[in-house]
């Protein structure tokens, strides 16, 4: 199972909400399938690595059921 709390975990730490996000690289959509724990595209885990200057591990993490 995708978590993003490393990623809620980044915003934090760079006193950001993930709403600050929107229109810059994410839409609406990505941010509920986001909120909801929902996978999006590798793509969209780029963007965010590189807009926050982050690597993968600061964005997801894989939680084993």
């Amino acid at each position: 199972m995708i978590s993003y709390q490393p990623l809620f975990n980044t915003l934090k730490k760079k006193g950001m909400k993930i709403s600050d996000l929107r229109g810059d690289i994410l839409n609406s959509k990505t941010i509920a399938k986001i909120n909801r724990g929902e996978s999006v595209n590798l793509t969209t885990i780029e963007k965010l690595c590189l807009r926050l200057d982050v690597d993968v591990e600061d964005i997801i993490s894989i939680e084993k059921q």
